[in-house]
């Protein structure tokens, strides 16, 4: 499967499932869970073998090696994600720089013969010019990463306070006639549809 590696835990992992599953009638069970390791996405491991998720949440249900071996794939696929998060969190990514809707070159200085300074393309081992690039690091994505790790960051509360920071003071009359307002406008809206051709 392209894109597809496995460490050596892992290997282990599925090397014991198949030890435990060599008999077993569901041949495509294996790449399943290579797949969910590759991409931890239910609907892409089914489809990468041909089965429907019914299919695979009755094989979940009815083994329980095969959900253990289902858990463990879903977990290293996670951990590769999270990786990525962090790549692009904090290391950053190489992204091509675009000058006028044309993609940018890195070029390098060099002596002619006559001993004159020149610039000229740089290129790869493949002999194809070099893309110019720069370093960005995704602040939402590092956002993400640090919701999914630390809970005092996925945490956002609003506090709310009544009159010099003591406690909010609730008036159950007032409450309960702003509520049967609210009801009354939300019937009203029933009753009389808005037409959206003149909204």
């Amino acid at each position: 499967m392209p894109g597809l590696f496995l460490h050596s835990a892992d290997a282990l992992c599925l090397g014991l499932y198949s030890a435990r599953m060599s008999n077993h009638p569901f041949p495509w069970r294996e790449a399943f869970l290579a797949s969910l390791r590759d991409r931890p996405i239910v609907q892409c491991a089914c489809d990468a073998v041909g089965i429907n998720r019914s299919t695979a949440y009755r094989a979940r249900k009815d083994d329980e090696a095969f959900a253990e071996a289902w858990d463990d794939a879903m977990e290293t696929g996670i951990d590769r994600a999270e990786a990525e998060a962090f790549r692009r969190g904090v290391v950053g990514f190489q992204e091509p720089v675009i000058h006028q809707g044309r993609l940018q070159f890195v070029y390098e200085r060099y002596l002619d013969d006559e001993g004159k300074e020149q610039w000229r393309l740089k290129l790869d081992a493949n002999g194809q010019p070099v893309p110019l690039t720069v370093t960005k690091a995704s602040d939402a994505m590092l956002s993400l990463y640090l919701k999914g790790r630390r809970r005092a960051f996925s945490t956002e509360r609003t506090e709310l306070t009544g009159a010099d920071g003591g406690a909010l003071q609730v008036d159950e009359s007032k409450r309960a006639a702003r509520i049967a307002q609210l009801m009354a406008i939300a019937q009203q809206r029933k009753d009389n549809p808005v037409d959206d051709d003149f909204i």
